[in-house]
């Protein structure tokens, strides 16, 4: 059997009440991840590898390190042989049937079914199922001891609220409250009567914001209803919400805290996963986990009673084996992957319907794991040979998902942000809209197209090209409206080795304010990055809002700070003359005949103090999507477009509009 650990502290903590309340949350995950756990070997029914247990539970943000740590650390597990097994599966033979049946609930913590029950039983006495079946089929009637849910799950009786008592103080003494116990759910939401019994329990540990006990909720609704309140129909209903998670300790939280427990989960298992001193042992500790409370006091009404002691078979008492010091890390062979272990890790994948870090199959498939000997050199093997094979799609940092399983949008550029190929002739039968060469363009326009804000996708130099970029160091980007408008964004942006780029498309996750996470895709050959919808919607502007993208410790992951607060002077339009240039758009795409010159006009002569490259290829793009070259060629060849000597802004001479292109210019035409 594993030593012992002491239970997970996330480094950072500090001794604050912010710090106070993230570790309650992170003993809360606990709890909620044990069962997880316990209910993943109810299901399988024998004892079970860890990685057996992980894939049982097939939630890709709960990973093996974190399983494997919380069989250590919580005493309702057992390992036994290399196997990890129910301590509730050791109960004392000697005692009635239906006493061990009412444990086997109780350290459960939650209402099973018939053949749950009885699997268990055969684990306790070492006999058939079977025989157990026509023992349940009488016990579970009495409706004096035990209820049934609207699954045909059953638990102890004991679990309701009792309330027999006339007097309020009689309800409160018999299910071990004080008034002082109701106090912090005095302004919770009063919604009980006998048909919600559900919405308003979600609504009042909605309000509260934190676990709260079925007893509890049972004496608020008791208050509210009196003799029409119905103790079993309420834990019943509430049992059949899937927005309501109950935990082994008789506490309800919501679907969406249960979320926030499992990210909490999710960023541990990282942690405990990464080799830069976060391996298992690296936490080893000293004492057992103490359990787990909240940081204001709540009464402790978990339905789970501790388990009998029992006396434990020697297999699972016997002393641990003398230390034998570890080989040198060149003497462990590096894993050998067939055939079957490829099949087997396909199925894996498929099975999670998700993108699979390659660290996690290795500890799935061969129970290797950070801090092992042999991890560096196994992760590398299987990593390689994943990408490889076609079974696999590599998305990058490691990670794979199934061939084909990606959005087919993600692997052209969208046509909303294509440059339209127009050709228009003049009047006087000019050409419109030529491009020239580079070496034509007037003043600096040679160096301001290198502006990453005046790039684009598929109209940029192929890399960054802005200022220098340090690594692990943030990075400010600035949305434009066509990309706002479908969640899209260009890596002209951001630095080359930001993202991933071990992919041709690489999939990561953004994680906005609230820590809820995004799945993004970068095109790595496209250079745009996708699904950004959920995320801009933190942002107010329609052209020039402003956000920060944050590295994490995985290099697929990220976080999205918004700057609602500013704007970016280049990119930046105004909502009154956003409506303007949307009129202009509308007005050309009726009119069919209105070259990108005449675009620039009008945009040009509604700025009297002019417009500066960007600022001028940003108003222009939203009524037609231009090139940076082609605006530059305008700018540069038609005489009624000029720059004051020492200013970096353009400006429009209506009177010289007439006058058409410069003849000196010519020689650098496009052919």
């Amino acid at each position: 059997m594993r030593p012992r650990a002491r239970e997970w502290r996330h480094p950072f903590l500090a001794t604050t009440k912010q710090a106070a309340r993230e570790e309650t949350d992170a003993l809360i995950a606990d709890e909620y991840l044990a069962d997880l756990v316990y209910n993943a070997l109810l299901e399988r029914g024998e004892p079970s590898k860890v990685s057996e247990i992980t894939l049982e539970i097939n939630n890709p943000r709960i990973s093996f390190p974190v399983v494997r740590r919380v069989l250590s650390d919580s005493p309702r597990f057992l390992s036994v042989d290399r196997m990890w097994t129910l301590k509730a599966r050791y109960l004392d033979r000697s005692r009635p049937t239906e006493r061990n049946l009412v444990e086997v609930m109780q350290a459960a913590g939650r209402a099973l079914d018939n053949t749950t029950l009885a699997t268990e039983l055969s684990e306790v006495y070492g006999r058939p199922a079977e025989v157990y079946f026509p023992l349940l089929s009488k016990v579970l009637k009495n409706e004096k001891a035990y209820f049934r849910t609207t699954h045909n799950e059953y638990g102890p009786i004991a679990w309701l609220p009792l309330v027999d008592g006339e007097e309020e103080e009689d309800v409160l003494f018999d299910n071990s409250l004080k008034r002082a116990d109701l106090a912090p759910y005095a302004d919770a939401p009063k919604l009980w009567n006998e048909k919600g019994y559900a919405a308003a329990t979600r609504a009042v540990v909605e309000a509260v914001g934190r676990p709260v006990p079925h007893r509890v909720l049972g004496v608020l609704a008791w208050l509210t209803l009196r003799e029409d309140y119905d103790p079993r129909a309420h834990l019943v209903s509430c049992l059949a919400d899937s927005s309501l998670v109950w935990l082994s300790t008789g506490r309800w939280v919501t679907r969406a805290q249960a979320d926030k427990l499992e990210r909490l989960l999710e960023e541990r298992g990282a942690l405990l996963a990464s080799e830069d001193g976060a391996a298992a042992d690296d936490f080893a500790p000293e004492e057992p986990a103490a359990a787990i409370a909240d940081p204001e006091p709540t009464p402790a009404v978990a339905p789970a009673a501790p388990v009998a002691a029992a006396a434990e078979p020697a297999v699972i008492t016997a002393p641990d084996p003398a230390p034998v010091p570890a080989p040198a890390e060149d003497a462990y062979k590096s894993i050998d992957v067939t055939d079957s272990d490829l099949s087997a890790l396909e199925q894996i994948i498929s099975e999670r319907g998700t993108v699979v870090d390659a660290s996690e199959l290795l500890a799935l498939r061969y129970e290797v794991v950070a801090g092992d000997p042999s991890y560096r050199a196994d992760v590398t093997t299987l990593t390689e040979r994943l990408k490889s094979d076609d079974r696999f799609q590599h998305v990058g940092a490691g990670r794979f998902r199934e061939p084909n399983s990606l959005p087919l949008f993600v692997f052209s550029v969208p046509e909303f942000l294509a440059f339209p190929d127009l050709q228009f002739v003049s009047m006087d039968g000019e050409i419109m809209d030529e491009e020239i060469e580079d070496e034509g363009f007037a003043a600096n326009l040679r160096q301001e197209m290198l502006n990453p804000l005046a790039q684009d996708v598929a109209d940029d130099e192929g890399r960054y090209t802005g200022p220098g970029h340090e690594p692990g160091a943030s990075v400010r980007c600035v949305v434009k409206s066509h990309h706002k408008e479908i969640g899209t964004f260009p890596l002209c942006q951001i630095p080359d080795g930001f993202f991933p780029a071990d992919a041709p498309v690489v999939e990561i996750v953004v994680r906005d304010a609230d820590g809820n996470p995004h799945d993004v895709i970068v095109n790595n050959d496209l250079r745009l990055v996708f699904n950004l919808f959920g995320l801009y919607e933190a942002l107010p502007h329609d052209s020039g809002s402003v956000f920060l993208l944050h590295p994490a410790a995985r290099p697929y992951e990220f976080r999205f700070e918004a700057r609602p607060d500013e704007q970016d002077p280049q990119a930046y339009v105004a909502p009154q003359r956003f409506s303007e240039l949307l009129a202009l758009r509308e007005q050309a795409e009726e009119s069919g005949d209105v070259a990108t010159f005449d675009i620039t006009c009008e945009v040009l002569a509604h700025q009297a103090k002019g417009l500066d490259f960007v600022q001028l290829l940003t108003e222009v793009n939203i009524v037609r999507r231009v090139t940076r070259r082609k605006l530059a060629s305008i700018l540069s060849n038609y005489l009624c477009f000029f720059q004051k000597p020492g200013q970096p802004v353009w400006r429009f001479d209506a009177k010289k509009r007439e006058m058409g292109t410069d003849r000196a210019k010519r020689k650098y035409l496009k052919r």
